[in-house]
C-alpha cells in the first residue's frame, strides 16, 4: 500500500471515529442572574436553562464580587468535567464548578 493510500485510510478513520476522543470542552454564552452566599450563583443559558454553580472555592469572595458586578450582562463560558471559566465583556473571568448532587 503506497504511503499516500495509508494516509488517506487513516484520516477516513479518524473522521469515522468523531476525532481524537471526542469533544473537551462546551462552550457558549450564558448570564449571572443571581450571586448567593456561601459562594454560589445561578446562571441562564440561551434555552432556558437555569442552573446553580459553585464558585471558586479558592476565593469565592473575588469570584463572588465579580460575578456580582456583571450581573445580566452576557458571558462566554468554557464548561469541562474538571471545571468551568465564564469570561465577562471587560475581561474578567471567574472559575465555576458544578453544584453537588444531595
Amino acid at each position: 500500500m503506497s504511503k499516500r493510500a495509508l494516509l488517506t485510510a487513516f484520516a477516513a478513520g479518524i473522521l469515522l471515529l468523531g476525532g481524537c476522543g471526542g469533544k473537551i470542552a462546551k462552550t457558549g454564552c450564558a448570564t449571572v442572574t443571581g450571586v448567593y452566599g456561601q459562594g454560589v450563583m445561578s446562571m441562564a443559558y440561551p434555552d432556558r436553562k437555569a442552573v446553580y454553580k459553585r464558585v471558586n472555592p479558592d476565593n469565592p469572595q473575588k469570584a463572588s464580587r465579580i460575578a456580582q458586578e456583571n450581573l445580566m450582562k452576557p458571558a462566554r463560558y468554557v464548561e469541562t468535567k474538571q471545571g468551568s471559566t465564564l469570561t465577562f465583556p471587560k475581561g474578567e473571568t471567574i472559575t465555576y464548578y458544578d453544584m453537588p448532587c444531595d
